[in-house]
């Protein structure tokens, strides 16, 4: 029995429902007791202020009798002595002091004998005094025709202690019933601020990687908890996104990969049903060459955008001026695009240094030109810009040509890994393609915090737009 108790003691021990129990608790005892003792305190000095009020009260109605009595000392005496009988029942003694203060002209039976301490809130007009058993007000007489006496009235604490004992005990079963109540209240409180979580927590067991539609709910208060199941809902979402990507890319890689071995294959097992002359066996590893060409291409670029999004966070950056890469680049493509019939274009402006990689964002703009030219018919233009951003934060890169375009609905989706857009690439007899270069450029410029887009009209041309973050230096 014990062993099956004790690990689900431990467990519940290490939640955060004992943990918010345990703090409520905590809070709510530390309240109260401040709260009762408070009270209790409040209660002692509200009547040690009417006790006070009371005591002055009854030494300036003596002060006057021993004014009016002066100088027949018997009758004041007389009189002290009705007044302290009076006021045996509630503990009360009167002192009458001479102008020394210290020596008793009469003082009643319930005096103290030792001095009592002189509290520091007395004012010129009257003077407290006060022991643990005794308190005392004073008043000195400043009739310029009565000697300056000084009276005392005094009374014994225990009736203001008895008083706040009496609140005490009122009070302690009240303090007691809190105690038992506040680790039940902060159990409940806790189950309350708990159960939501525990539903989020049971949501997310039931995810898998293969099953991600669902979402956790959200209950509409927009509290934390609300807040936290929103974030953990986008990020769902943007695993499932991602998941989905990287499933449509194994299978175009396979499905790309595949193709060339096929064709490999193929040709291979027809060329050695029979024997074949010298001429078709070259013509054979001409074939095999350029699939094996293809194939290393495919892998290379596969290799190389799996390392750009590994180390997107880990990239350097530093200076690079970007119209040193523009103009290799054009030394680069000249001739491809005088053999093509068209006209590469340079309209730089101000010289513009962005951070980044100069090998990476010469593959991007390398990319850019390379597709420009493929999809331009003869006689167009291909043309490289290079200015600032409309609010001069970063610099903009654009290839611009008079192309084909790109029909609307592929627009949205020329990024997309292993996307071709096979009908325009059939039409200019381009070379295969992978599908891969649009998105190696947008792992690239977003690795270094930059931002590609396209805009195009089919059959007036294309632009790629690349934002780049300024150098500061």
């Amino acid at each position: 029995m014990v062993n099956r108790i004790w690990p689900r003691f431990v467990d519940f021990t290490r939640s955060l429902r004992f943990r918010l129990t345990l703090w409520n608790t905590i809070v709510v005892l530390v309240t109260v007791i401040v709260a009762l003792l408070a009270v209790r305190e409040g209660l002692r000095y509200y009547l040690l202020i009417e006790t006070d009020a009371v005591l002055d009260d009854e030494v300036k109605e003596i002060v006057l009798m021993v004014e009016k009595f002066h100088p027949e000392r018997e009758q004041v005496i007389a009189a002290l002595k009705r007044k302290d009988v009076a006021h045996l029942d509630v503990g009360w003694h009167i002192r009458w002091l001479d102008e020394d203060g210290e020596t008793a002209i009469w003082s009643s039976t319930l005096a103290p004998d030792k001095p009592l301490s002189k509290l520091p809130f007395s004012t010129k007009e009257r003077n407290v005094y006060s022991s643990e058993r005794h308190r005392e007000i004073e008043r000195e007489i400043e009739n310029p025709k009565v000697p300056n006496y000084k009276i005392r009235v005094g009374t014994l604490m225990k009736f203001i202690d008895e008083d706040v004992d009496r609140l005490t005990r009122i009070l302690a079963p009240v303090g007691l019933l809190i105690l038992l109540l506040a680790p039940l209240g902060g159990l409940l409180l806790a189950k309350q601020a708990i159960e939501p979580l525990q539903r989020l927590i049971k949501t997310t067991e039931r995810l898998r990687p293969s099953h991600l539609d669902e979402r956790l709910e959200l209950r509409g208060v927009g509290d934390e908890l609300d807040q936290l199941a929103g974030k953990i809902n986008t990020f769902l979402d943007q695993i499932a996104d991602h998941l989905r990507k990287n499933r449509e890319f194994v299978a175009n890689a396979a499905h790309d990969l595949r193709s060339p071995l096929a064709a490999i294959q193929s040709s291979v097992e027809v060329t050695l049903e029979k024997s074949r002359s010298v001429p078709e066996y070259e013509e054979l590893l001409y074939q095999i060459t350029d699939e094996v060409h293809h194939l290393g291409q495919l892998v290379n670029q596969l290799l190389q955008l799996a390392e750009t999004e590994a180390t997107e966070a880990d990239i350097p950056v530093e200076p690079v001026a970007l119209a040193e890469i523009v103009t290799k680049t054009i030394e680069m493509f000249e001739p491809v695009a005088e053999e093509s019939g068209l006209r590469l274009l340079f309209e730089p402006a101000k010289e513009i240094v962005v951070l980044g990689q100069s090998r990476q964002l010469r593959q991007v703009l390398t990319n850019l030109v390379d597709n420009a030219i493929k999809f331009t018919e003869k006689g167009g233009t291909v043309t490289i810009g290079l200015d600032f951003d409309s609010k001069r934060e970063n610099g903009l890169l654009t290839v611009s040509d008079t192309g084909i375009g790109i029909p609307p609905d592929a627009v949205d989706r020329v990024f997309d890994r292993f996307y071709q857009v096979e009908k325009s690439r059939q039409r200019f007899g381009a070379k295969r393609g992978n599908g891969l270069g649009l998105s190696i450029c947008q792992s690239i410029v977003q690795s270094i915090g930059g931002t590609i887009a396209v805009a195009s009209q089919l059959g007036k041309g294309t632009t790629f737009s690349v934002s780049l973050p300024l150098s500061s230096g």
